[in-house]
Order: C-alpha cells, then structure tokens, then sequence
C-alpha cells in the first residue's frame, strides 16, 4: 500500500529553545524524504526563532507573520502554504520516535479512520500526557491517561471523540470539508470542536498508540498570562457546545453550561452577601441609628473584580457577540449532520465531570443533571470527581 504525502505544520510563538530537539527527531522519522514537507508557521517570535530556522533548518518552508494567529489560525496559515495529502499538526515542543509519522497515518491510508492522533507521553517518558480523549457535557475537554505512570494500560488502539492537536493527523480534505480549526477559537479547544465535529459529519477519529510523542507540557502556556487563557478556556467550551449539539440535546445543555460557568465564576469572585439580602440576616428592626450605620458602610463598599473573573465575565460576552456567528457556523453544521449525537456522546466518558473540588459543586451538577434530565441523554448518573479513574475505564 503505498504511502501519502505528508505535510507536517508546526505552529511557533517563542519556542526557538525547542527547535533543537524537536527538528533533531525529526530528522530521524523513518519516511520517504520526497513525500514529506515541514511547514513551520511563525507566530510573530521575538526570540530568534526565524534566524534559527534559516540556518539550521532550511528545507523546512516557513512562514513569517506580522501578528500572532492563535495556534487555530496558525495552523490554518500552514494549511495554505502546504501541499500534502496528509496534514500532521506538531506542537513544537514536542519530540517523536522514528516510526512515529507512519504509524500516525497507517490507519488513514487503511481507510479505518480519517483523523488519527498519537499517544504522547511526558518528556521523560515516565507518565502519560495523552491516551485518548472525553469529554463533559459542557465542552471540557479531558486528555485520558494524563500523569498515569502505568502506559501500558493505554496502549490499545480505539474510536476516540477528538484528536490531541499537539500532534494529529488528518485527510486534507477532510479538513477542508469539516471547515478546518475555527480560527474564532484563537488557542485551546480547537481540536475538541473539531473532533466534535468530524463525528456529526460522519468521519472516524483514532487514538493510535504505536505513534509516539514526547511532550513538554504547558511549555507555551505558562509563559502567557494566566487570565488570558482563562478567558479562552471558559469561552471556547460554550462556543463548541452551542455548535455541535444536535437542536434537542442543546436545548438542555446549553442552560445547564450557562449556569455552571456562572457558578464557576462565583467561586473566583469570592462573593460576599452582606449587605445584599433582605431577610432574617439584614438586621432590620434594631433601630433608626443601626439602619444610618448599614447605609453608610453599604454607601462606601466597593465592588472589585479579581482577574479571573474578568475573564469569566469577557468570556460570557465574547458568546454573547459572536452569537451570530456562531449561529451560522452552527446552521452548516447541523445542516450536513450524518451521525446523530446519541452514537457520538458516548465517547464523552465523564459528561458529569465537576470541574471543581468543592462538594457543593459536584451537588450542583447532579442537581443540573436531574433538573434538565440530562442522564436520559447522556446514560448516566455517575457525577465524577476525578476524570483520572472515570475515564480511564
């Protein structure tokens, strides 16, 4: 069976101290050199990161740009600039075994699957970073396997909800038919939507685990602001569950979503209700000089709004004024649907995920669960605390 061509689209910002390890595996990946291109796509570095790849890697294309496009649209700018049959999306702070490229693609060109994604392992090898993918009903994402010593346990290929984009692959035109990584996402949960998204337009995506990566985790991330990423993560989620979703099972999921990102923001908010409530606490009745003193403290009381729950608050309008959109992006989606959710929600494996330690919030998603009937939908009741030992089942 012969091989595709395969274009590998590596998205940098500020990673030039990867690049060693990264091109060195590379180098060493056991396929033919006329079938394969490396892409990198430069997200505005202000590190050195061009200058290095002119000198030690030239035969790879790269594409400068003035701005950073998100890992979404920097991919999508590698896209363009690719020829491949094949697209294999790399972080670049990663590193990769010899056979790890044609295992990646195997089961595409066997035609068992069109999107296919790696296992991927801890720097050191030591834990796994990815064996698989769930997800909870809100768009949480959840890399199964993540910080599990025991690799052996997840080295069975199986059907898998969405592809890691730190290192997958996927049909050209499959991607191009599916509408490619929404650039509106700009980083984080781009790959969980997409794969969302391949399985309502009928395709098939494949944790393969003999194609094997080596990852340093949140290498990029920590280095950008924390409340920044926030903002991502709490909104991206909403977008993907308010596209995907098939009409009768979005009607109960998305107010559920709504109010756990509210409750969620509540906990960052530290809210205080002195001074909010009219009812036995309010103290009324003690006398005209008590009620001067509440006014007064109530007059000078300042309302700040920590960071994070800024972001909660940015994240809720950004849904708010894309919803149009969003709308739209939604219409073509269910518009082309070939696989109804019931087949698909299965693969979530935690879809009563509590995000948060506190009990009563793993109260409030079974209170949410019973109230919008979502384990009729969903075919269960379980409420999950630790995805760690639910989703690795």
């Amino acid at each position: 069976m012969s091989l595709p061509s395969v274009s590998i689209i590596l998205v940098n910002l500020n990673g030039r101290h990867h690049f060693e390890k990264l091109f060195e595996s590379l180098r060493a990946v056991d396929y033919p050199d006329e079938l394969l291109e490396v892409v990198v796509v430069d997200n505005a570095s202000v590190d050195g990161s061009i200058q290095w790849l002119d000198k030690e890697a030239p035969d790879a294309r790269t594409v400068q740009c003035r701005q950073n496009h998100g890992f979404a649209g920097g991919v999508n700018v590698g896209v363009e600039s690719s020829s491949g049959e094949v697209l294999v999306f790399l972080n670049t702070d990663m590193r990769v075994e010899p056979g790890w490229l044609k295992e990646l693609v195997a089961p595409i060109v066997s035609g068992e699957a069109e999107c296919t994604s790696s296992m991927t392992l801890s720097w050191n090898g030591q834990v796994v970073n990815f064996g698989g993918s769930a997800m909870n009903f809100h768009g949480i994402g959840w890399q199964v396997g993540m910080g599990d010593p025991d690799i052996d346990r997840y080295k069975q290929p199986c059907e898998t909800l969405f592809a890691c984009g730190g290192s997958m692959a996927i049909l050209r035109e499959v991607y191009e038919d599916a509408g490619r990584f929404d650039e509106d996402f700009f980083a984080y949960y781009e790959d969980v939507d997409l794969g969302f998204r391949l399985w309502v337009l009928g395709y098939r995506i494949l944790y393969v685990p003999s194609s094997l990566a080596y990852h340093h985790h949140m290498s990029t991330s920590r280095r950008i602001d924390v409340h920044k990423i926030r903002l991502l993560q709490m909104r991206n989620p909403l977008w993907l569950v308010y596209k995907n979703y098939e009409e009768p099972v979005l009607a109960k999921v998305l107010p559920a979503a709504m109010l756990v990102h509210q409750k969620r923001m509540s906990y960052v908010l530290a809210l205080d209700d002195v001074g909010y409530r009219i009812d036995a606490r309010d103290a009324r009745g003690r006398g005209k000089m008590h009620e001067v003193f509440l006014k007064m403290r109530a007059s000078k009381r300042s309302v700040g709004i920590p960071p994070p729950a800024k972001a909660d608050m940015l994240a809720i309008n950004d849904f708010t004024m894309l919803i149009d959109a969003m709308a739209s992006k939604r219409r073509d989606i269910q518009a082309r649907r070939r696989r109804p959710d019931s087949e698909i929600l299965p693969m979530f494996k935690i879809p009563f995920w509590a995000v948060e330690e506190a009990p009563e919030f793993s109260h409030m998603i079974r209170a949410l669960m019973e109230t919008f009937r979502l384990d009729e939908i969903f075919g269960t009741t379980e409420v999950v605390v630790d995805p760690r030992i639910a989703s690795d089942r």
